[in-house]
């Protein structure tokens, strides 16, 4: 059974994306099958993989119109990894993307309908979602089995994810009482700087078990790897960006090694509210 996990982050500039595309090929590097799905409009997650748009003709959009999966789901130069891109090129079809958007069950129903033959060929299914908590992103975490949340190192982004965490605590007291949180991932890590270091500091005392082992380096090869659009893994297997996403993966599979979606306990969520 696959395990839809959302990736959430309502600031800008955070790694998110990036972060996605790693981790997915570092995934299907380990031997599992991974879908990506891109819910952002501007489509950064389907452009830095290489797709094609002259390839693709048909999307996340069309899927919500009652296309079939076969129809919008593409391949990647990764075996082991596949993409639904967005594939919205115009004002009129972003506003009606948006507008299906409103009924947050919409993405629900589409993953719950992911069975028999596709379902059986994934283990994980990651959604993308734009830099805000509008209905795309909350038709996301109602969907979603558990949420990734990138956080990026300084004192600003680690306020945006505390007020983040207490949404979807609300979340799940509403509409998805089995959302959990994946983990928090710290992002543009340099170990040498106090600013780092603070950060880490922070980010353990607020989001104590949340923070995974894994921070990821501020690292040239990543950046490189995304002017060609391609994963890190993919252009420099032993730089520190690919090795740390490679264990990243690891953590994650380890964490899911006896993941059963529909008896699923909460353990990973464990932080404490005020308002409790």
């Amino acid at each position: 059974m696959h395990k839809v996990i959302a990736t959430a982050n309502p600031k800008g500039g955070v790694g998110k994306t990036t972060t996605i595309i790693n981790l997915a090929a570092s995934l299907a590097i380990a031997e599992k099958k991974v879908l990506m799905i891109d819910l952002d409009p501007n489509g950064t997650l389907s452009g830095g993989i290489k797709l094609d748009d002259r390839e693709v003709s048909g999307g996340v959009f069309d899927l919500f119109l009652g296309r079939e999966y076969a129809e919008v789901i593409y391949k990647t130069d990764l075996a082991n990894l596949d993409i639904i891109p967005c594939d919205i090129h115009s004002n009129e079809k972003e506003t009606r993307f948006f507008a299906l958007a409103e009924n947050r069950a919409l993405l629900k129903r589409k993953l719950d309908a992911l069975s028999g033959k596709e379902s059986g060929a994934y283990d994980f299914v990651i959604i993308d979602t734009p830099p805000s908590l509008h209905n795309l992103s909350l038709a996301a975490l109602y969907a979603a089995d558990s949420v990734l949340i990138p956080l990026q190192c300084g004192y600003f982004a680690i306020k945006v994810v505390d007020r983040l965490i207490m949404m979807i605590h609300r979340i799940r007291k509403s509409i998805n009482p089995k959302l959990t949180i994946e983990g928090i991932v710290l992002n543009f890590y340099e170990k040498n700087t106090r600013a780092s270091r603070r950060s880490e500091e922070e980010a353990r005392e607020l989001f104590e078990n949340l923070l995974f082992e894994t921070f990821i380096p501020k690292n040239t090869a990543i950046n490189l790897a995304a002017f060609e659009r391609l994963p890190v893994v993919l252009m420099d297997a032993t730089s520190s960006g690919a090795v740390a996403y490679l264990s990243l993966a690891q953590e994650i599979i380890e964490k899911n090694k006896n993941w059963n979606r529909q008896f699923e306990s909460n353990h990973s969520f464990r932080i404490s509210f005020a308002s409790e």
